[in-house]
């Protein structure tokens, strides 16, 4: 074509063609070649190259594209347009409520925070990579205020309601009792004055041989309530006999007078000590006791050889009195059933109508004989001792006592012995007691624990004996195990990894090591008592003790001694088999590390201070949410009417700042949770350091679920196992896994999943909402869960009965 003289001058902008082509057709591999090749057209025509305008991401061009080498493949550039995945931080496990302002400022921790001592392999779990998320992150919030601080130095005194009466009329001379055993409890035993139960009850069982039902709060004196009048008659008994023979008295080959059957082991031990100091005053009259776990062997020649007051265990005397000849029941004249609420609760129920059946048959054998022992009462007297009221024990009541006085300290009651207040009266915690709870985070329960502890400790002779109750023994092994470790000397060798090239130690650190070996077996129980080298400041040592029943007897029977006479400050980490009837000397702090299964056990617990007048503070570790409804229980526990005296309150924060932050004042108000954060990480280290360490943060993890399964029906709707953060209370035991890698206990396999087969949303699963509360016909979630807990609780239920019939240890170890 021929030219026309027309010249087009087509000019290209500076910022390049503004219509970028878009390419149809063809495969996606296609597309994007031809559109790598025009965009590197255009950056050529322009003169352009790839410009960076994000300073957030240098690998972009001005076009919004990753700038992707072309030595990698096609499928690597598309991958490479694909948004990156979100970077894993702070917060293991689903959080349960927004961070707080504090905690939003303070630095996650992961596991480039972790140093490793060299040649050192850090085991991972089995559900994939450790997870090691932030103890201040993602905590639900309290849902409780406090109204007042606790303040417990500023409280006006209160008078005790189980203290020894002060009138110098009330004494144990006035009350029956004869000179020598009344200047016996003066001189010997420094007993002055009689408590108010101590008074009613041998009044009415010296004068009287009537049964009787005696009923008082916990540190009132029971124990001498029922033993003095027994050992008044046999006093009497024997002093009537040496009158018609002078050459004959009672003594221990006369036979048995009186049974005195108690629910634990520990309990047994603790009324024959009372006796055995009470008969020195009559050192002709001679006591033991049968319980489990001790040889049947000497128990049969200490029967042989005569006794006169048996202390036992319902079980094992059913036992000796099928098997053993040398037992005579046939002059039994007295039997007390100490703590009759417990008795019933752990099953002996059965054992007691046998031993009441027995005990009938041969005492009218004995009868038909002529052969009774003068002055010997034709009627057994039976005692029943309990601090509650319910219907198991009204039911105890019903087979083993008959036409019974009910005999109570309250200065209402009449001259006649009845109450008009009888019905309405209910157990209640000493009035001098002093109690408080601490509402504290799953996540936050050990170190708050180990800040709580150190802050009783700190200053010598401020606190000398504490009690931590917990739910399960694997638990108890498990706190037991770091609070005897050098978790500080671990960190001081990993941050200098230099120092085991030395190749030097000195004997006392192997001889550390070995303890800490020795304790974190599982399988080797046979260190009960330690130093705590976590608890101990620079001024003087605390020795921490373990007690459950899992235990040998003899390892329990010499912890509890070794507890009562150290006169240094000591912790003792115990199960419910130190919550009945103990009473241990100077003990000042009772800390329910893990809420008790009842509020009698409850009770009971907290029953281990303020003991006979004495003072004491209790405390009890609520988490946030549904278990702070439980403060109302704490608040009935309490008498009408009392001054000065209030439940305090206590939040995780308060506890960790006090215990933590000892040096005063500090300008950084977040410097105790970096203290708290680093003794977490040290737990955490110590734990995986071993196998075995961490087999045993996981069995006590496992047994504390189940455990938490078992709260009685009326207090379930506070200690509910679906509201349970399992992933946070997984922190609490020193575990970086998740709860499903750990097939937590009381969850079957699919149960949490509804009908559709998507995940049910449960917490620590991953996800932040909570399980439907609706209703449980049309919640299939629920149901599972609900049946689960309710299976758990039978077939624990059911081990119980079959391990305490074959006199071992039962499933949480509580006897």
């Amino acid at each position: 074509m021929a030219d026309d003289g027309m010249l087009l001058n087509f000019s290209i902008p500076d910022a390049g063609i503004l219509n970028k082509p878009k390419f149809k057709g063809g495969t996606w591999r296609d597309r994007l070649t031809a559109k790598k090749a025009a965009e590197h057209w255009h950056n050529k025509a322009t003169g352009q190259g790839p410009v960076d305008k994000t300073s957030t991401n240098p690998n972009r061009t001005e076009l919004g594209q990753r700038n992707v080498p072309a030595s990698k493949s096609v499928e690597q550039e598309e991958a490479a347009e694909r948004p990156a995945k979100r970077a894993r931080v702070g917060g293991a496990f689903k959080p349960t409520a927004k961070p707080s302002t504090d905690a939003a400022n303070f630095r996650p921790h992961t596991d480039s925070n972790i140093t490793k001592k060299p040649g050192q392999r850090s085991e991972a779990p089995k559900g994939g990579k450790q997870i090691v998320s932030s103890l201040f992150s993602y905590n639900p919030t309290s849902t409780t205020k406090p109204s007042t601080k606790i303040v417990f130095d500023d409280d006006a005194p209160v008078e005790p309601s189980n203290a020894p009466l002060s009138s110098e009329l009330d004494t144990f001379t006035s009350l029956g009792l004869s000179p020598a055993l009344a200047t016996h409890l003066l001189n010997k035993m420094e007993l002055k004055a009689p408590t108010a139960i101590q008074k009613a009850a041998i009044i009415q069982l010296v004068k009287d041989n009537s049964d009787a039902f005696i009923q008082a709060e916990t540190g009132s004196g029971k124990t001498l309530a029922y033993l003095l009048p027994i050992v008044q008659k046999l006093m009497d008994l024997s002093a009537n006999m040496k009158k018609r023979k002078a050459e004959e008295m009672v003594q221990r080959a006369s036979g048995l007078f009186a049974i005195v059957l108690a629910p634990t082991r520990e309990l047994s031990k603790q009324i024959e000590l009372v006796l055995e100091n009470l008969l020195r005053s009559a050192h002709w009259l001679v006591a033991g006791t049968v319980i489990g776990g001790e040889k049947k062997k000497s128990e049969k020649a200490r029967l042989r050889k005569g006794l006169n007051i048996l202390v036992a265990t319902p079980g094992r005397l059913v036992d000796h009195l099928e098997h053993t000849e040398a037992l005579d029941v046939s002059n039994v004249r007295w039997l007390v059933l100490d703590e009759g609420d417990r008795l019933v609760e752990l099953g002996f129920e059965q054992d007691i109508q046998k031993i009441l059946g027995n005990l009938n048959l041969r005492m009218r054998a004995k009868k038909d004989d002529n052969a009774s022992i003068p002055g010997l009462p034709a009627k057994r007297q039976t005692i029943l001792c309990s601090a509650t009221m319910k219907m198991d024990v009204e039911r105890l009541g019903q087979i083993s006592l008959k036409d019974a006085i009910h005999i109570r300290a309250d200065p209402t009651e009449n001259d006649d012995g009845t109450n008009e207040k009888a019905d309405d009266q209910v157990f209640l915690a000493p009035a001098q007691l002093k109690q408080s709870y601490a509402v504290v985070a799953p996540k936050l329960r050990l170190v708050s624990l180990m800040s709580f502890l150190k802050r009783s400790f700190f200053r010598k002779g401020a606190i000398m004996k504490v009690i931590v109750f917990i739910s399960c023994a694997d638990s108890v092994d498990f706190h037991f195990d770091i609070l005897t470790s050098e978790l500080e000397g671990f960190e001081k060798k990993d941050a200098d990894p230099h120092q085991e090239s030395k190749g030097s130690e000195e004997p006392a650190q192997k001889a550390t090591k070995a303890m800490a070996a020795l304790q974190s077996d599982p399988t080797k129980l046979t260190v009960t008592y330690a130093k705590s080298h976590v608890l101990s400041p620079k001024t003087h040592d605390v020795t921490a003790y373990r007690l459950h029943g899992s235990l040998q007897q003899s390892l329990r029977t010499s912890t509890l001694a070794h507890f009562a006479k150290n006169n240094e400050p000591s912790v003792l980490l115990a199960t419910d088999v130190a919550s009945r009837g103990l009473d241990l000397p100077n003990v000042d702090l009772v800390i329910e590390f893990d809420p008790a299964f009842a509020r009698e056990d409850h009770l009971h617990r907290i029953g281990r201070t303020a003991r006979a007048g004495r003072d004491g503070r209790a405390c009890i570790f609520l988490m946030p949410g549904c278990e702070e409804g439980y403060v109302e229980i704490l608040k009935s526990d309490r008498r009408d009417g009392e001054t000065g005296v209030h439940i305090g309150r206590q939040d995780a924060d308060e506890i960790l700042k006090k215990g933590l932050i000892t040096s005063g004042v500090t300008k950084d108000k977040n410097a105790y949770m970096d203290k708290a954060t680093d003794i977490q990480l040290a737990v955490e280290r110590w734990a995986l350091a071993s196998p075995a360490r961490l087999e045993s943060a996981r069995r006590a993890y496992q047994s504390h679920v189940r455990a938490y399964a078992t709260h009685v029906a009326a207090e379930r709707c506070y200690f509910d196992i679906k509201e349970l953060h399992l992933g946070h209370l997984a922190k609490a035991f020193a575990l970086r896994e998740r709860p499903s890698g750990m097939k937590v206990p009381g969850l079957r396999t699919g149960a949490g999943r509804n009908t559709k087969g998507a995940p049910a949303k449960i917490k620590g699963s991953g996800d932040n909402k909570k399980p439907s509360s609706g209703n449980a016909a049309t919640d299939p979630d629920s149901n599972a869960v609900e049946e689960e807990a309710a299976k758990m609780r039978k077939a624990v239920r059911a081990r119980e009965k079959f391990m305490r019939h074959a006199g071992m240890a039962d499933e949480f170890n509580l006897g």
